[in-house]
């Protein structure tokens, strides 16, 4: 079901904001303000099968860890937002745009970020729903903000800064392990 919003998402994108003979600048614009939005549709939900106490027992009577099992959603998640960024940025460049890997990479950080950050809460709260409200709420922010945030502004590369996208790369990675390794131990109590 993530998967297919994240496509629609990729999908009407184009009806929002022109995706066609862009120059760099107002290329980043569709990526940063709508595809990076993926990063929260796909992440967040890594938890909500086992927040069902039935569906939690029954994975957790199989052999495979239930460590495991999140890892690999984890990976999948992020793995199918790469490739719908990267797939949506060649559909801009086949309309003469002047996307770059850059662009690519640094909307990959974006969606990286927000989508670990609701990931974390949903650890944190046990509750996915909960977990879609910080990301939004951030997202947000840096609408009303803007580059005020500094190094954690989400659209930088529309005002032609990349360095941005590192920390929050960075920080995407960070809030990934954090809500992995919180989500374990919760389980080694329960």
């Amino acid at each position: 079901m993530s998967i297919a919003v994240a496509v629609l998402l990729c999908l009407v994108t184009p009806l929002f904001i022109g995706t066609a003979n862009l120059d760099r600048n107002s290329a980043a614009m569709p990526l940063e303000m709508f595809v990076s939005l993926i990063g929260v549709v796909l992440l967040t939900p890594v938890f909500q099968p086992e927040q069902n106490e039935e569906i939690d027992d029954l994975v957790s009577s199989k052999y495979c860890s239930t460590a495991k099992v999140h890892l690999i959603r984890t990976v999948y998640s992020i793995g199918a937002a790469a490739l719908l960024i990267c797939v949506f940025t060649v559909s801009m460049k086949l309309q003469s745009c002047d996307v770059t890997p850059v662009l690519a990479l640094g909307t990959i950080a974006d969606a990286l970020f927000l989508g670990s950050m609701g990931m974390f809460t949903s650890a944190l709260t046990g509750n996915t729903v909960i977990g879609y409200m910080p990301p939004l709420l951030y997202y947000a922010i840096n609408i009303g903000m803007g580059p005020k945030l500094g190094s954690f502004y989400l659209f930088s590369m529309a005002t032609g800064s990349y360095a941005a996208k590192l920390w929050l790369f960075l920080a995407g990675l960070l809030m990934t392990a954090a809500a992995l390794f919180y989500q374990r131990l919760r389980k080694r109590r329960a």
